[in-house]
């Protein structure tokens, strides 16, 4: 027999009719009727004759319906529809009912297809019962697989979700439910209310009860039914194919979460018909059973675009739980946790404690969902930290959960701990410089939030940061941002200058689409409520926008158009704005004058003028941001510069970096600009600093080993010099050592021979500057100048330059001091060591000293800080014109070799004449480090002394001097700006000023130098010409 089977499967058609006919006349004990059916669709027609013939042999009836079942659309030609038909005909004779009987369980909705074409050619004779049949299966069966693929079908009780805890507000509705859908004819139910009301556990207790009772639980939502369908008619013939699987004598609940999207789902700009507009006809005439979930506002909308909505579904309010009622069914919950040893797992005071945090920080949702997420939120992450172990929770574990869903720091939460504002403050001012009124406002709303004193019904606070742009009003936003909620990723910030169009509101509201869903506004916050949001140049957004935000100031929620709600109360709003606060261009940053420049009370006009009082009156507060002083500038300045010496590159070589003042104003004038602001400065340092000396690295264009990095400027890039401490100095002729008190700073600077005599006498002076600039009157002039910036009308009064100026004149002192600290401590270094003292080293103190020494005098005599100096060559005297160029010439380029050699920053405004016409002529500006009080000297006549015919003769040209104190009130950026300003301040000096001889100069017969101002006279005349007059001692008169 079993050889009889394999012809019957081989390829071989004769030999497998013959051995099917043989079967036939076989006595056959086993059943192979399984082996003849699985081959009953073989290609060879006549195989399937003689296979019907072997089971009518052997096969047990009812032989119909396991027939039926396995055919496929092949049977549907003529001969073998001709034998089907032929073996239907000899089953009913011998008394077969034509039946599929439990076969049916088998069938799937594309077999069915296959049938009805088969049946139907049968003709009503063979196929009145099995379309009957078939037709009660179809109305009755429920496909699995389909459901399967458009949602999900609850099949037990863990499907149906985490365990609930069961009360009886919730039970009653549970069994109007079930009496509603068990009934004749039930209409479909929608569950209203807040989340975390208890509605999908509801649905879920329902669910449990009818499976119980054989129906079964379809879930799928908009979102779903959408996901797939791309092409126009895939959705139409989707929700066509859902609802026959739906409708009918089956006994299916369809579960929809967030019903009010099926309102919009489907409907795109070819045509407005949604998923609802397809299922509602059904809704009214009760043919598909659908429990919806949606929120109060969605409901609304969803009412007000279909009126008939209220009568065609059955609606149930879920209202939030009472506190006596969650606090209950917390205690509910607490029974279900004890601990192993059957103690409470919570003590009742912290379960009211837990309550109360969850409605002052979880409002998002209501009772008693929040309350019972939080707590078992909790408990899964104790359960996780102590390897399933459970301890007693208590407020300490409830905070740490809040402060993990929230982002706020524990300190905020916790009420049993003070804040320090002091830190917080600093927080703030290491982050943003120079906004006192701005960081007193953050502080202010932080320590509000902490004592929980903000209105809970508004958003935590709203502000309004208005003035020039990069003046911190961004940077202060982040900062917020990362201390309440840790991280800087929780500000949202929205460009409010994309939104001058009204069709802009999708970026808020969102839309079909869904990247325009996910990045719209209320889906952010949605997702994350605990965040700044940070409204950039708000101003220039459409009204229609405006009274958007007007509503979230106003209640601290928004309704997207689909009915979703986004709860802004945790949130903290700051907008920002440019309005009044643009400083023109040529305006110098926090010096501009009058009615060009900056003012509070322009920008509070700006601000008035421009939007509507309500809208006004809805900010918490409004913070002018004022300009950045130069001091501000300096110490942010400092502050990038400390960052970007903590980058890889950097931080892991041995260099002590010294960074000289004419670098810090090389790089603030790059890198801060009056209608940018701060914002170029991180581009200037990566332009001008970082570029070249990445470039030198690479290249391993640098000493190897321990390296001090002097970074200077001379005005037009920076400049690096490597300087080895440990290297050998260039041979020095002994000379004897010398007492201190023949000692002097400018001695050292020019020949230093790195003794130790020399180190103690710099010792001796950094000493007395420390005295100076950490002693008490200092600190409390600087306090004082300070103090005036808070003042009423401070930045609207054109006094304020003076005091501006003083105080950043004495940052930089400051700054300059820590640098002679560290060069000081880097000699010292070599003393413990028992190293030689470097020379270069010991010259570089000894500048920085005598530089700081001068600058402090100028403070303690509150002097000008910075220069105009003009040079003319002289035309009174009888000798030749180009010979009183070519001296004026020279003692030009003295003063520009001093202030390079003096690292002072230093521009030629002008220079003319020379040529013969006009006289010589150059005006240069110079500011630094006692850049007034070294230079004040030099104003007068100096004249250079030509040998005559006589031995005692001489022909004398002369060179007039002119230095005179810059204005307090800075230049505008403007091209002439400065040299108007220089100009103008030199005619206002009066001749008699220049009338004295500074010095003469002679170069024949023997060079000779006499300074009848400062008392000296030296032979070193090209040691003068090359800057170094102010250090020149020796040969006193």
């Amino acid at each position: 027999m079993d050889d009889l089977l394999s012809y019957y499967s081989g390829a071989n058609v004769i030999i497998a009719c013959m051995a099917l006919e043989a079967l036939t006349h076989k006595k056959i004990e086993k059943d192979i009727s399984e082996t003849i059916l699985n081959n009953l669709n073989d290609h060879a027609y006549w195989k399937r004759f003689f296979a019907l013939r072997v089971l009518e042999q052997v096969a047990q009836p009812p032989l119909v319906g396991r027939v039926l079942v396995r055919l496929d659309k092949t049977w549907e030609e003529a001969i073998p529809f001709q034998i089907l038909r032929d073996f239907l005909q000899r089953r009913k004779e011998h008394g077969e009912a034509l039946s599929f009987g439990e076969q049916l369980k088998a069938l799937t909705p594309e077999r069915l297809v296959e049938f009805l074409v088969i049946l139907d050619k049968l003709g009503e004779e063979l196929n009145a019962e099995l379309m009957k049949e078939l037709k009660e299966w179809d109305r009755s069966h429920v496909d699995v697989s389909f459901l399967e693929e458009v949602g999900r079908l609850w099949k037990t009780e863990e499907d149906v979700g985490s365990p609930w805890i069961e009360y009886p507000r919730m039970m009653e509705t549970v069994q109007q439910l079930e009496n509603q859908f068990t009934a004749p004819n039930p209409r479909s139910v929608i569950l209203v209310g807040q989340p975390g009301v208890g509605k999908t556990t509801i649905a879920r207790a329902l669910g449990k009860r009818l499976q119980e009772n054989g129906w079964t639980i379809f879930e799928a939502s908009a979102v779903e039914l959408l996901a797939g369908q791309v092409f126009i008619g895939q959705l139409e013939e989707r929700i066509k194919d859902l609802i026959h699987n739906l409708s009918g004598e089956r006994k299916i609940l369809w579960v929809v979460p967030n019903f009010h999207d099926l309102s919009w789902a489907g409907s795109h700009r070819y045509s407005p018909t949604s998923i609802l507009d397809m299922i509602f006809p059904y809704l009214e005439t009760h043919q598909i059973c659908v429990l919806g979930e949606t929120q109060p506002q969605a409901y609304e909308r969803l009412v007000q675009r279909y009126p008939r909505m209220r009568t065609v579904v059955e609606t149930i309010q879920i209202p939030p739980l009472p506190p006596e009622e969650t606090l209950a069914l917390a205690r509910l919950w607490a029974d279900n946790h004890r601990l192993t040893d059957g103690s409470d797992i919570i003590s009742e005071n912290t379960l009211k404690e837990a309550f109360n945090l969850t409605q002052q920080y979880l409002g998002d949702k209501a009772a008693p969902g929040s309350l019972l997420e939080f707590l078992e939120l909790t408990y899964q992450r104790l359960a996780s930290n102590n390897g399933g172990t459970i301890k007693t929770i208590t407020l300490d574990d409830l905070l740490v959960t809040l402060s993990q869903i929230t982002g706020l720091p524990i300190n905020i939460l916790d009420e049993r701990e003070g804040l320090d504002l002091a830190s917080l403050r600093n927080f703030f001012e290491n982050r943003v410089m120079g906004q006192t009124e701005a960081i007193d406002c953050l502080v202010e709303r932080v320590a509000m939030i902490k004592a929980g004193l903000t209105d809970p019904n508004r958003p935590a606070g709203v502000f309004l940061f208005a003035g020039p742009t990069g003046t911190g009003k961004t940077e202060i936003a982040k900062a917020l941002a990362e201390f309440l909620f840790g991280s800087v990723q929780r500000m949202i910030r929205l460009d409010m200058s994309e939104f001058q169009t009204p069709d802009s509101l999708i970026r808020i509201f969102g839309d079909d689409d869904p990247l325009a869903q996910k990045e719209a506004l209320v889906n952010q916050i949605r997702k994350q409520p605990f965040s700044v949001i940070l409204l950039d140049e708000f101003e220039k957004a459409h009204p229609s926008v405006w009274d958007i935000f007007l509503q979230v100031f106003d209640d601290g929620r928004l309704t997207d158009r689909k009915g979703n709600l986004a709860d802004f109360r945790h949130s903290i709003i700051i907008m920002t704005s440019n309005l009044g606060g643009v400083i023109p261009r040529g305006a110098s940053i926090g010096f501009a004058t009058g009615s060009s420049g900056f003012t509070s009370s322009a920008v509070s006009r700006a601000i008035e003028s421009t939007f509507r009082k309500e809208f006004i009156n809805r900010i918490d507060r409004v913070v002018v941001f004022q300009p950045l002083t130069r001091a501000v500038m300096r110490n942010i300045l400092h502050k990038e510069l400390n960052e970007v010496m903590q980058r890889r590159g950097l931080r892991n070589r041995t260099w002590a970096v010294e960074w000289h003042d004419s670098a810090i104003d090389f790089l603030l004038e790059k890198g801060f600009t009056t209608d940018l602001g701060a914002r170029p400065l991180r581009r200037a340092i990566e332009q001008y600093l970082l570029s070249p000396l990445a470039i030198t690295i690479v290249n391993h264009q640098f000493p190897e080993g321990d390296q001090f990095l002097f970074i200077r400027s001379n005005g037009k890039a920076i400049q690096v010099e490597f300087i080895d401490p440990d290297a050998p100095d260039e041979p020095v002729e002994e000379a004897l050592p010398k007492a201190d008190s023949e000692l002097n700073l400018a001695e050292i600077i020019l020949d230093a021979r790195g003794s130790g005599e020399e180190v103690a006498f710099l010792k001796n002076i950094y000493g007395q500057l420390q005295e100076q600039i950490e002693g008490k009157e200092w600190e409390e002039k600087k306090a004082r100048l300070l103090a005036q910036m808070s003042t009423p009308g401070f930045w609207d009064d054109p006094g304020r330059y003076k005091p501006l100026g003083m105080a950043e004149y004495m940052d930089r002192i400051e700054t300059g001091f820590e640098t002679a600290t560290r060069l000081l401590d880097r000699l010292q270094r070599f003393e413990e060591e028992g190293k030689s003292y470097s020379v270069t080293l010991v010259k570089q103190l000894a500048h920085q000293l005598y530089l700081l020494e001068r600058a402090c005098e100028g403070v303690q005599k509150e002097c000008p800080q910075d220069v105009f100096i003009q040079i003319v060559a002289g035309r009174e005297s009888a000798t030749r014109r180009d010979v009183n160029n070519e001296f004026a010439r020279q003692i030009g380029d003295m003063y520009i070799n001093w202030a390079e050699k003096r690292r002072m920053r230093y521009k030629i405004l002008e220079q003319k004449g020379g040529n013969g016409t006009l006289p010589f002529s150059r005006i240069i500006a110079i500011s630094g480090y006692g850049a007034f009080n070294i230079l004040q000297p030099e104003t007068g006549v100096h004249v250079l002394e030509i040998p005559g015919e006589g031995s005692k003769s001489f022909e004398r040209c002369k060179v007039h001097v002119l230095v005179v104190p810059q204005p307090d009130e800075p230049a505008a950026n403007e091209g002439d700006a400065l040299l108007n300003q220089a100009l103008e301040t030199l005619k206002s000096i009066g001749e008699e000023q220049t009338l004295k001889i500074v010095r003469r100069y002679r170069e024949n017969p023997s060079p000779l130098v006499r300074d009848s101002v400062r008392k000296w006279r030296t032979g070193r005349l090209e040691r003068v010409l090359g800057g170094d007059f102010d250090l020149i001692t020796s040969d006193k008169e």
